[in-house]
């Protein structure tokens, strides 16, 4: 394409400019622009274009003359080369895998594996977090494992040293410890020093690393290993207090409700078992456990409780008592007052003559007071037998008349208060029996 422009010079004469415009011009490259005048014949001039631009841009010349207007305008395109090779499928990032140039992968989703070997052999058999047989060991599979069937040892020092020399079931020298294992035993030369002081016992002696003596609770240390020691209380029931270093110090403090060690063996426990509180009380009340039963006349009462108190009386209302209450209702009779029958009650049982007790009107009486026993007024001493009846002769025919009285109530519910009098710390037993004899 050619454009052909003429223009005024200052010099008045004109001036012929052809200008010349390549439209081949690579992006990038200096176009060039060859001018020819009148005036320079011949003459050549070079010049650099100014505006340059890169593939697909569009690059544009513009030339203002006399208000004419010239623009070209040049597309260009690269294109990006294919090298043909297959990619690598690497999906644990490991370096192995599929057309991967380190070689392939026998488990794409394990990083610590990638050959055969790795993949059959990488295990953790024991459990104990270190592993063994695989390609690679880091933080996720951390090795390798000086034995892996045994779970409290895993570094080279661990499989050499961990032992129990002194054969007491506490170990040193492993990598960690368990049930199979326990320890550290602090003195592997001691087969009484084991666990800190979880093997601690009263004796008189430490054995715990801190050489502290007997310094576990007593009902942890006792009883001695291999004894039961029955109904000893779980709560505060035992005493540490060793006669000599080295000798057993477990004591019998307290046993559960209604037994009593009275020989003062560990090996039985507490061996004498006293009244069952579910057929007698401790105090004076109608709770039903006291009952013993309603008694018409010419009944007598069969399978009362055998009771037993190891210990002496020490007074009304301090334990060492047994309560009973009985009725005798007063129309249970075959006639009227005074025949209404006889009461008596007296022991069935009494081992060692050891027993004796009180009868009451009510909870908050004296024993014998109402006319329970006329022959000594309330307060009468304990005894082995109490007869209370109506058909007598009267008083003042009688040997001893102050014995006798006919303006007695009838007893129609008495409390009966049993204990011990003698032979303190025995297991003898004793047995009640209540009657109303007709007359």
């Amino acid at each position: 394409m050619a454009l052909t422009a003429v223009a005024c010079g200052d010099s008045g004469g004109t001036e012929d400019t052809s200008t010349t415009f390549n439209p081949d011009t690579t992006a990038g490259d200096d176009s060039m622009m060859e001018t020819t005048t009148d005036d320079e014949v011949g003459e050549t001039m070079d010049t650099t274009a100014d505006d340059t631009t890169t593939a697909d841009d569009t690059t544009t010349d513009s030339s203002e003359q006399d208000g004419t207007e010239t623009q070209g305008t040049t597309d260009t395109t690269t294109t990006t080369t294919e090298t043909g090779e297959p990619e690598c499928l690497d999906l644990d990032q490991d370096g192995y895998g599929e057309n991967c140039e380190m070689g392939p992968d026998c488990d794409d989703n394990d990083y610590n594996n990638w050959t055969p070997d790795g993949c059959a052999n990488c295990m953790d058999a024991d459990g104990d977090g270190q592993w063994v047989g695989c390609d690679l060991f880091d933080e996720n599979k951390p090795g390798e494992d000086c034995d892996d069937n045994d779970f409290n040892v895993y570094t080279e020092a661990g499989c050499a040293n961990c032992v129990d020399e002194d054969m007491d079931d506490a170990w040193v020298g492993c990598d960690q410890y368990g049930d199979a294992k326990p320890g550290p035993d602090c003195d592997d030369d001691n087969p009484v020093v084991g666990l800190g002081d979880e093997q601690e016992i009263c004796n008189g002696l430490a054995e715990n690393c801190a050489g502290e003596i007997d310094n576990a609770p007593p009902d942890e240390m006792c009883p001695p290993e291999g004894v039961d020691a029955p109904n000893v209380d779980p709560m505060n029931g035992w005493l540490c207090d060793p006669p000599a270093p080295g000798e057993d110090g477990c004591v019998i403090a307290q046993c559960t409700e209604q037994f009593f060690d009275l020989n003062g063996v560990v090996g039985d426990g507490c061996e004498c078992e006293g009244t069952s509180r579910t057929e007698s009380l401790a105090a004076c009340s109608d709770a039903p456990q006291g009952d013993l039963g309603d008694v018409a006349e010419g009944e007598q009462l069969n399978g009362l409780p055998v009771g037993t108190i190891p210990e002496l009386d020490n007074g009304v209302g301090a334990l060492r008592e047994d309560w009973y209450w009985v009725e005798f209702p007063e129309n249970d009779a075959i006639g009227t007052r005074p025949n209404t029958g006889s009461i008596q009650v007296d022991f069935a049982q009494n081992d060692g003559n050891d027993y004796r007790f009180e009868v009451y009107h009510s909870c908050q009486a004296v024993a014998f007071q109402n006319g329970l026993a006329t022959a000594f007024g309330a307060g009468a001493p304990p005894t082995t037998e109490w007869w209370f009846f109506d058909n007598h002769t009267a008083p003042i025919d009688m040997p001893v008349p102050a014995f006798y009285s006919d303006d007695v109530s009838w007893p129609n519910k008495v409390y009966i208060r049993v204990f011990r009098v003698q032979n303190e710390n025995t297991c003898n037993n004793y047995q009640l029996s209540v009657s109303r004899q007709s007359n």
